[in-house]
């Protein structure tokens, strides 16, 4: 449609109906001064506009859709205009992929049952899935056939697992029949699935193998990721269109995942996400790297089975029975290695496959290609299953407790998604959508994430973004965004455009869906620390004595939350970090194999002091014991323990000589604390620490943080004695959220850890609706009131609207500022006021801040100033450059525009900001010349 630049087109992303033709939005952008239209596919937004319900008939990789294209680019680079296409995705890629390479995306769905050795007899009944949709809109999936294996199983007493010998599964697959039930159907928005039963008898010749297992396959419209034709067939699709003339700026890069139904919980097998994508390309791979054993992976998928056991006459029926290799301690855990080292392959395979396809992009087109978005469309918590009845689901997603049912983490492991650290390396900047659907975050945990991800992405700036909630509580998570350094507002010209600054490094559970995938991929949601995958940090890190340094943040905790699988290598940076001063915390499991399939027991026992018998079960349940505190943990707060689930069991140890008890339940010790010669601790806390600054529970419970704080992870600077004024300390003790950066900058803003949800999540509002909600509840105030607060080494005295975030440099100058409905500020005793209102309304915004080094540009700006409001703007002269022009910025961004009078008195530089000026960027230019 896009063809005819004049057809107006509905361009709707709410309810509010926006609609404009090819040639507007390219008049529009050149009179702004953009250089980039941006085209995509997003199927969420054709709930705002009817009639998109089918399968796409043009993808990226078709002839057709890449002749089309190039005509829109040759229209656009008329206005200047250069595109960004949703082309480098996997969701994008399939149609022409497998006409040209007769290969396709293969799906494998897995159901157990009974099977009767006498006569071979067995009956299976599943759900046979026919259509998904996703981001990136419908897809029909094809019928590939049935497989059945047979197998028999054995019991571990006093377990839910279940021995199967590889050697005992048997392929039966030639008695099986197919029977469907036409008017059985499930549906679930777009998608949809019908009944089938899976039979047959005989084969009594293999003996008493009394299970089978049935393999539905699937053919789908997606490439084989794992074929030797993937990248070359990328790069061509590359080169079609440069080879047409499109200029390409960006690639649009939402939902970076591959094929897969987006409804949350509706294609599951007696509660299971039974399906996992197997090409046979991937099964050679996994051979390849692990054993020729798996090169039929099918059969394989049996120790991928969770709570399948509906046919059962006693209560396994509704227990998380898993199968494993053998029944020794090593044979379950390399079980659960085996799932592990499958999700890991499927996703760092695509990512590396898509990242070299970038490369060549951008060798093609001879420049960098930004690639802005975050990878997957259901995170977890945020779409983590609760039974909550009636109640709104979103004030309960933040502990584990005896009513959470599901985690979507398995749904994305199985989608190569569920690493968003790792798609960084195609992601630019990177990014979460976590506080999204109205779940308003209240620990911190998506925020946090983001500045993970971002500083140690290639563009060090990750987003932690909002939405579905009404507008004065999106403000208000806005301004927490702005305070992290999350939200690329103007609050970034004053950090320097990081990331806020901790020294706290938790390593993220990912390995956690692989033990027992009914979980998340988190144990506590912690704000005040940074995450990081055990490979982004063998990657990434450089050990700096006791310290971990990864680009311009140095952490000086490193801390493990759920690591069954360590490398041998993250094992041994974890010895140097302690024994050079630095904090190592292990909580959790103790780790029987390292990610290579080597025995961890030795090295870990020798870090931490202790020693270790693994059972069967991974852990001990006692739900309802009492953690309890000694030692240098005296003064911790005991911690109840809330569930029988893995993540709550507890790992009792003993101790070696010169290691110290810290915690126990019921005479158990669970926490132990070793000191090294070189100052540093290993500490090991063999149970799950909580900590949950929400209240969801109705009280606070915040044992994380005060096992740090006492271990000394949070330290003063010493600046002012007798004060504790490091930022993570006094956010979480404190009213208000307080940050730092690594350029010396402050920031605070208003908490929403007490906002309990209590409004529907869609994305576009319904204002009437929103005001009801807010007369229930009661907002805190959205003000920051602080007086010779301490902080970070200064005192601090301000009152203003939001975030407020300030830089005192060596010389103890204010450097830059910005804050709202204020004009004044008082550090280390200096009063600074630095704006006069002009005028009955407020001074809505202040920001001054120098442009940094690497953003400055021969006779270009050395300070950046935005006023919102009429007002006299008064500033130190020192900040200035001794001869220097100021100028309002120009129609474009960047760009130079008419020059702004200002005057200088006593020592002040004083800026009249007129009406005409509010809310516009000026900038200073050094010297007095043109």
């Amino acid at each position: 449609m896009l063809y005819d630049p004049d057809r107006v087109l509905n361009l709707s992303l709410t309810f509010e109906k926006h609609e404009a033709s090819l040639r507007q939005v390219c008049e529009r952008a050149k009179a702004a001064g953009h250089r980039t239209l941006i085209i995509a596919f997003d199927h969420f937004f054709s709930q705002y506009r009817p009639g998109q319900a089918g399968p796409r008939r043009y993808t990226p990789d078709m002839d057709e859709y890449v002749q089309r294209i190039a005509n829109i680019a040759r229209f656009a680079q008329g206005y200047g205009l250069g595109l960004e296409l949703s082309l480098l995705s996997p969701l994008e890629v399939g149609p022409a992929y497998r006409a040209r390479t007769g290969e396709c995306g293969v799906w494998m769905q897995y159901r157990k049952g009974l099977r009767d050795p006498q006569t071979g007899a067995f009956s299976v009944q599943l759900w046979r899935h026919k259509r998904w949709a996703n981001n990136k809109g419908v897809i029909e999936l094809e019928d590939a056939g049935v497989r059945v294996f047979a197998f028999r199983e054995r019991p571990i007493p006093g377990t839910s697992y279940r021995v199967v010998d590889p050697n005992d599964i048997v392929e039966i697959s030639e008695v099986a029949k197919v029977e469907t039930f036409p008017g059985v159907q499930a549906r679930a928005g777009d998608f949809t699935a019908e009944r089938i039963r899976v039979y047959g008898e005989g084969r009594t010749d293999i003996g008493d193998l009394n299970r089978v297992l049935v393999v539905q396959t699937y053919r789908t419209p997606e490439m084989d990721y794992f074929s030797d034709k993937a990248l070359p067939f990328l790069q061509s699709l590359v080169d079609k269109y440069a080879d047409a003339g499109v200029k390409l700026n960006a690639l649009y890069s939402d939902e970076m995942h591959i094929q897969q139904d987006w409804a949350y919980f509706n294609h599951h097998e007696h509660g299971e996400f039974a399906m996992r994508y197997v090409t046979d390309n991937l099964a050679r791979r996994y051979a390849q790297l692990y054993g020729e054993r798996y090169r039929d992976f099918a059969r394989y998928l049996v120790y991928f089975v969770y709570a399948q056991e509906d046919f059962a006459n006693d209560l396994s029926a509704r227990q998380p029975v898993m199968h494993v290799f053998g029944a020794t301690p090593e044979a379950i855990r390399e079980t659960a290695l085996f799932r592990a080292r499958y999700y890991r392959l499927l996703q760092d395979s695509v990512v590396e496959l898509f990242a070299a396809a970038k490369r060549y992009a951008e060798q093609r087109m001879g420049h960098k290609l930004e690639a802005r978005a975050h990878a997957t469309w259901a995170e977890s918590p945020t779409v983590d299953y609760w039974n909550t009845g009636q109640e709104n689901m979103n004030r309960h997603k933040y502990e584990y407790t005896p009513n959470f049912v599901w985690s979507v983490t398995v749904h994305q492991a199985a989608s190569a998604c569920y690493d968003y650290f790792r798609w960084g390396d195609f992601l630019t900047g990177n990014g979460n959508d976590h506080s999204e659907g109205g779940w308003l975050d209240r620990n911190y945990y998506g925020l946090a994430l983001g500045c993970s991800t971002g500083i140690l992405n290639e563009v060090p700036y990750s987003y932690a973004a909002h939405w579905g909630s009404p507008q004065e509580i999106s403000q208000r998570h806005w301004w927490l965004q702005c305070a992290y350094g999350t939200a690329g507002g103007v609050h970034g010209r004053v950090q320097g455009m990081q990331h806020r600054a901790v020294e706290v490094l938790m390593l993220y559970p990912l390995d956690l869906v692989a033990v027992e995938e009914r979980f998340g991929s988190w144990m506590t949601q912690y704000g005040y620390a940074n995450y990081i995958t055990q490979w982004k940090l063998l990657e990434q890190g450089r050990l700096e004595g006791g310290a971990i340094r990864i680009g311009d943040y140095r952490f000086t905790t490193l801390v493990a939350l759920f690591e069954p699988f360590p490398s041998r290598k993250t094992l041994e940076l974890m010895q140097k970090m302690a024994a050079a001063g630095g904090r190592v915390i292990w909580s959790g499991p103790p780790p029987v194999l390292t990610a290579e399939g080597e025995p961890a027991l030795p090295l870990w026992q020798q870090i931490f002091g202790v020693r270790y018998a693994p059972g069967q079960n991974e852990g001990i349940a006692a739900p309802g014991r009492v953690v309890t505190f000694t030692g240098a943990l005296k003064g911790v707060t005991p911690q109840t323990i809330l569930t029988d689930f893995l993540v709550d069991h507890i790992y009792p140890v003993e101790v070696e000589q010169g290691t110290e008890v810290v915690a126990q339940v019921e005479g158990r010790i669970v926490g132990t604390l070793r000191r090294t010669a070189g100052g540093g601790i290993a500490a090991f806390l063999g149970y799950r620490p909580r900590d949950d600054q929400s209240r969801s529970l109705g009280y606070d419970a915040r044992n994380w943080f005060e096992v740090l704080n006492a271990l000394g992870a949070y330290p003063p600077t010493g600046k002012l004695p007798g004060v504790n004024d490091n930022t993570e300390h006094l956010s979480r003790t404190g009213q208000y959220l307080v940050t730092r950066f690594p350029n010396g900058a402050i920031s605070i803003a208003p908490h929403t850890r007490d906002i309990v949800e209590d409004w529907s999540g869609g994305f576009a509002r319904n204002r009437q609706e929103d005001e009801r909600v807010l007369q229930r509840l009661r907002l805190p105030s959205e003000r920051v009131v602080v007086k010779d607060m301490p902080v970070n080494g200064h005192r601090v005295t301000y009152n203003g609207r939001g975030t407020v975030s300030f830089h005192v440099d060596e010389r103890g100058e204010l450097v830059a500022f910005c804050g709202s409905d204020s004009t004044e500020i008082e550090i280390d005793g200096t009063h600074y006021r630095f704006a006069e209102r002009m005028g009955e309304n407020p001074v809505a915004l202040v920001v001054w801040a120098p442009v940094a080094p690497e953003r400055r540009v021969p006779n270009g700006a050395v300070m950046e100033i935005q006023v919102h409001g009429a007002a006299r703007l008064t500033l130190s002269e020192r900040l200035f450059p001794k001869e220097f022009r100021l100028f309002l910025q120009g129609t474009t961004p960047g760009s130079k525009g008419s020059e702004v009078p200002f005057r200088r008195e006593g020592g002040k530089v004083i800026i009249d900001v007129s009406p005409e000026l509010s809310g516009r960027w000026m900038f200073v230019v050094a010297g007095g010349g043109k």
